[in-house]
């Protein structure tokens, strides 16, 4: 297997650790960086020692790859993917594909016709503990299912943060949907949703979501998500998964990491399992799963989190905020065709 020449374009939080993952994996070489911001493109790319630009057209230009992570937001996910993809770019994009679900449609219609491999990036698949939770289902070890129970709320600052230009259930939601969807292995065919919106209200965006799917297996799930809390609470995500079936359950703590920290004025728990920094690179669920992305490509096979995967996903947050409109269960929206 071969080293496998990467791109990043959209170097934010998450973009930039997707830069020095590529830097730091032995099967992988970061060639240039891309952000639209060239002081953010200069402060990624210098340290590790490649070429910054500012529009997508001038890496294309300039340096020879075989594929590029796609971490800008989601409204600028198709005007930034497509010419990597029509230059024949195998693509990550982080989640979600879109601002839509009639956008992320167009996505991947498009993509589908240049025909290059495409992954995208749903970090809980990469979670020892959620694929844990996966293979006692898989096994029969739970039985049927009957109930799936999950959390992730954050603080208000990530309504400060992200609310101003993306939603909770979007961004942050659509992670624990996807991970009901993954473990019961059985598509959803029903959403019936609340929400709340107050601190997001002038941005048009909710603070709180419940959601309750129903999977054409039987089983029920429920979601709840929220950026309310104050940013004193302890761990920076406070997010739980917990399965219940004829046979057995399983149940996963994502908030205590079995770290805590205490200082003169502040307690915290430290977040060890989505990108720690460990002996000086990125480690935990981010890097599991550029390291199956680069492994795929590398051998020429189709990623394991494919676009009908998180077009799924998408769907479901669609039907959410359908359902939260109108206060009434709706039905998913099927694939075109």
């Amino acid at each position: 297997m071969g080293v496998l020449r990467a791109a990043v374009v959209g170097t934010g939080a998450i973009g930039s650790l997707h830069a020095r993952i590529y830097a730091e994996h032995p099967l992988a070489e970061l060639v240039g960086i891309v952000d639209a911001n060239a002081e953010t493109a200069a402060s990624v790319a210098e340290p590790l020692g490649v070429p910054w630009f500012t529009e997508v057209s001038d890496l294309l230009s300039a340096c020879e790859f075989e594929a590029a992570s796609v971490s800008v937001p989601e409204h600028y996910r198709h005007d930034t993917a497509m010419p990597l993809a029509r230059a024949g770019k195998h693509l990550l994009l982080e989640k979600p594909l879109a601002p839509s679900l009639a956008e992320a449609d167009r996505l991947i219609a498009d993509l589908r016709e240049t025909g290059v491999l495409t992954m995208v990036n749903f970090i809980l698949r990469f979670d020892p503990r959620y694929s844990e939770a996966k293979a006692a289902a898989a096994s029969g070890q739970l039985g049927e299912i009957h109930t799936i129970f999950t959390r992730r709320r954050g603080s208000y600052l990530g309504a400060d943060i992200y609310g101003v230009w993306t939603d909770l259930l979007i961004s942050t939601g659509i992670h624990d949907l996807d991970a009901m969807a993954w473990v019961t292995d059985a598509p959803v065919t029903r959403v019936y949703a609340e929400t709340i919106s107050r601190r997001l209200a002038p941005y048009g965006h909710d603070d709180s979501a419940m959601v309750m799917v129903r999977f054409d297996n039987g089983t029920i799930g429920v979601l709840e998500t929220s950026w309310v809390m104050p940013t004193a609470i302890p761990p920076g995500l406070d997010a739980s998964f917990q399965a219940v079936g004829t046979k057995g359950s399983v149940f996963i703590d994502g908030s205590n990491h079995g770290l805590s920290v205490v200082g003169e004025d502040r307690y915290s728990e430290p977040d060890l399992t989505h990108w720690p920094i460990v002996l000086g690179k990125v480690g935990g669920d981010l890097a599991a799963s550029l390291d199956h992305f680069i492994r795929s490509v590398s051998a020429g096979a189709a990623p394991g989190v494919t676009l009908e995967i998180a077009r799924h996903a998408q769907a479901m947050v669609d039907a959410a905020k359908r359902s939260a409109a109108c206060h009434a269960p709706v039905e998913l929206t099927p694939p075109p065709g």
